[in-house]
């Protein structure tokens, strides 16, 4: 098999699988977010990014927004938000929290996955965001080449698109389980894609270098900024190794902010987000 090939029987039903995975988790993931300390660094640092990128934004698009972590803080600063998640169990929830906050009138929730949002052109025509992002989604797409295009032509020229991939490779990864003897779980996204388990499901998950990235997304975007998510703190399921640094964890994430847009660490994170603008 090669390097960036997956199994066929996973390509088509990528979408299908990873919101059927998600079904499952939707009424516990906010708990687990709490509950992994990497998990909750990560999503912070995301949050921050995309509330610093989005700032002069007042209509944005989101693609894979789950239980809404970012879209409800969105909201709440008064943009208005089309939010698009395959998991119809974490839209439930993220209507559910919008009503309970009182911000339902802002957030628009589609079924729709990052290849399919294409979709949206029918109902709000074309370039008609001001902006858009997709957090740690993208990876769940058997074809990332199909998105760039669909997202370019939803939005206005030069609006900002923000976007989270998993990373082919992580040196924090490498660093930490090869000395264990456990390679393969160490270097597993160098052959391009890996399988995630999410809850009882397994779901593929493709990993992605900086320079195929940019390739991927040009001519229709022009790189802005690049950020690992996290840099040099360890994968999620790696989070023990935080819990047990104690007091240490706050001064490990504040290194980990400093660097995370430095080169190289920039590059080589669990996840590489990049800034990207619409070419007119």
């Amino acid at each position: 098999m090669s390097p960036d090939r997956v199994p066929e029987d996973t390509q088509d039903s990528a979408g299908t699988a990873s919101g059927r995975a998600y079904d499952s988790l939707a009424s516990r993931y906010d708990s687990l977010l709490l509950d992994n300390p990497v998990l909750a660094h990560s999503a912070n640092v995301s949050l921050g990014l995309v509330k610093k990128t989005m700032a002069s934004c007042k209509l944005l698009l989101e693609i894979g927004c789950g239980t809404g972590r970012e879209t409800l803080e969105l909201a709440r600063q008064g943009k208005t938000i089309v939010a698009c998640d395959p998991s119809k169990d974490s839209l439930a929830v993220l209507q559910q929290k919008a009503r309970h906050r009182g911000l339902s009138e802002r957030i628009l929730t589609r079924n729709l996955t990052a290849s399919t949002v294409a979709r949206l052109v029918d109902e709000f025509g074309r370039h008609a965001f001001d902006g858009a992002f997709a957090s740690f989604s993208l990876s769940y797409e058997s074809d990332l080449a199909a998105v760039p295009g669909q997202v370019w032509n939803l939005l206005k020229p030069g609006a900002p698109f923000l976007c989270s991939i998993f990373n082919r490779i992580c040196m924090s990864e490498i660093v930490l389980l090869a000395p264990l003897l456990v390679p393969r779980r160490a270097l597993r996204r160098l052959e391009g894609w890996t399988e995630l388990p999410v809850d009882r499901h397994s779901v593929v998950v493709r990993s992605y270098t900086p320079g195929q990235v940019r390739r991927i997304f040009t001519p229709r975007f022009s790189l802005c900024g690049v950020w690992a998510i996290p840099a040099i703190i360890p994968p999620h399921y790696l989070h023990l190794l935080v819990r047990l640094s104690g007091p240490l964890r706050p001064s490990w994430e504040e290194f980990d902010r400093r660097l995370n847009h430095r080169w190289p660490f920039q590059y080589l994170g669990s996840h590489t987000c990049y800034q990207f603008r619409a070419t007119e």
